[in-house]
Order: C-alpha cells, then sequence, then structure tokens
C-alpha cells in the first residue's frame, strides 16, 4: 500500500505533535486513526509522580542503550499512553491505523497487535533487540515507512543545546 495524501495529512500532524512530548531522552508522537478519524494520541511522556527533567532520566543515569531494557524507564511509550488513553475512554481501536514519529519498540509492537491495529505507518527506525521476532509480520498487519513532513520541528531540544 502506498503513502496517499491523507496519509501525508496524518503525518503532518504527529509531526507537529512530536515536540510535546516531555521525555528528556527521545521525541515520539503517536495518533490511532480509524476512517480518518483520530481516535486517540499519545506522545512519549513520564507519569506525573516521575518528573525526569527533575530527577533525572535513568537510562541515561545508568547508560541504557536505545532499543534495549525498555522496563527501565520512569514513562511511556506514546503509543502505550495512546493506547491507555483509548482505554480509559472506552475508544476501541480495532481495525485502525497507528501513526508514529518512530517505529515501534517490542512491547508497544506487542500491545498494538492485540489491540487490533491493522496498519502501522512509521517515520523513522528504531533499534530492535528482537530482530527475528516480527509479530506485526506474523498476523498480517500492513507496516510502512513514512517520510518526515515539513511539519516536523528542527529545534534542538533543550537538553541538547550547547
Amino acid at each position: 500500500m502506498a503513502i496517499t495524501k491523507i496519509d501525508l495529512k496524518h503525518l503532518e500532524y504527529i509531526d507537529e505533535l512530536e515536540p510535546k512530548a516531555l521525555c528528556t531522552r527521545a521525541k515520539v508522537a503517536c495518533i490511532i486513526v480509524r476512517n480518518e478519524e483520530i481516535l486517540t494520541e499519545g506522545v512519549n511522556d513520564w507519569h506525573k509522580e516521575a518528573n525526569c527533567s527533575e530527577i533525572g532520566c535513568i537510562r541515561d543515569i545508568r547508560k541504557v542503550p536505545s532499543g534495549t531494557q525498555r522496563e527501565v524507564c520512569y514513562g511511556m511509550c506514546a503509543e502505550q499512553w495512546a493506547l491507555a488513553k483509548a482505554a480509559k475512554a472506552g475508544i476501541s481501536v480495532d481495525q485502525s491505523t497507528c501513526y508514529v514519529t518512530k517505529h515501534p519498540c517490542r512491547v508497544c509492537e506487542s500491545l498494538l497487535t492485540e489491540a487490533g491495529i491493522t496498519r502501522v505507518v512509521y517515520q523513522e527506525g528504531y533499534p530492535d533487540a528482537l530482530p527475528n521476532f516480527n509479530l506485526f509480520q506474523q498476523r498480517g498487519i500492513t507496516v510502512e515507512q513514512a517520510p518526515t513532513t515539513a511539519k516536523k520541528s528542527t529545534a534542538i531540544p533543550k537538553s541538547l543545546s550547547i
């Protein structure tokens, strides 16, 4: 399936949403869409009880490489926040598309698959600790890489400014 004009509209939205992510390590945004309607959205963020900008990023402190030990984090991925918001609001995401700025991690791949997502459109890759375990492929979920858009923020996050 080719990336469509409608896909590009949703990709522009996640590129605008991504800078709102509070994670001090990575900015990721996600929306889940069915029949051109945004059902839910999320950005990677910490829980209100653990403000990483105040206490520090535990993954950075422990020098945890990207793509590994996902459980060592005070926050949740953008996809996890989007799914949690949908569940809390009683919104089914079955038979929908997930647009995300980075390829889902292994944990999110599992959650999206079990939630009934049928298509994933991502912009950037993600280091996968289990490259031979592709649940999306095994379940027949369409996965497509798309470009970033002109709406993508080029601002350097405060934590990375020189």
